[in-house]
């Protein structure tokens, strides 16, 4: 499952969600809620949804104008507009504001849809995983972070105030690593994943940033 929920995008260079190739969703739930994008197009992605695959979307503006039709979502990069799914502004639905394995229950509250948590389920959207722990910062830690062409077999941490994170080439084995937005850099963060194949088990996620600006999320090839 992706959810994309309360982002906000100013960058003009790229679009929110960018993929250098084609994307294929099989059997998973892609959901993007409350989103804001300074582009008219919020995605860039040659995006394939297979066996049952579904695209959830819900209140999302682009380029200053709220997305209400699949024809004007289609527009905003979100791909045929036959295959997206639009929920209401004023409807409450795990499926599409929650990360629904983890949700026991969702319910409109003060305008806002409240997702709560099961068992197993931690945060706003009752994300499998809660927020890291993380170290001190410790000196001035270097602003790019590479991984590239190696097998992750346990979870590290992307050093505080880094502006760019790359996962290139990379197998992730029974890890689950977690980029944390808000410990990086206040004035942008870029994160590049390109062939990345999740093993055993493995789960990469991407948390937090609700305030954060100019942050970019570019990707391509395959993941698994």
């Amino acid at each position: 499952m992706l959810l994309a929920k309360g982002n906000m995008h100013d960058g003009v260079s790229r679009e929110m969600l960018y993929a250098a190739s084609a994307v294929t969703a099989v059997g998973s739930t892609l959901s993007f809620v409350r989103n804001r994008a300074l582009l008219p197009r919020m995605l860039s992605a040659s995006l394939s949804l297979e066996a049952g695959a579904r695209l959830r979307v819900a209140c999302n503006d682009a380029g200053g104008r709220a997305l209400s039709t699949a024809e004007e979502y289609a527009a905003a990069g979100f791909g045929d507009a036959r295959s997206i799914d639009i929920v209401g502004c004023d409807a409450c639905d795990r499926d599409t504001h929650c990360y629904a394995p983890g949700t026991a229950s969702a319910s409109m509250e003060s305008g806002v849809c409240v997702c709560v948590c099961g068992s197993g389920g931690y945060g706003e959207a009752c994300m499998p995983v809660g927020a890291p722990a993380l170290p001190p910062a410790v000196g001035s830690a270097p602003r790019v972070f590479v991984r590239e062409g190696v097998t992750v077999q346990s979870a590290f941490v992307v050093p505080a105030g880094a502006s760019e994170v790359t996962l290139r080439h990379v197998v992730l084995d029974g890890a689950s690593p977690v980029l944390y937005v808000p410990w990086m850099a206040r004035d942008g963060v870029r994160i590049v994943v390109q062939n990345v194949s999740l093993q055993n088990g493995a789960v990469l996620y991407v948390m937090g940033g609700g305030g954060l600006r100019g942050a970019g999320l570019a990707g391509s090839d395959e993941g698994r």
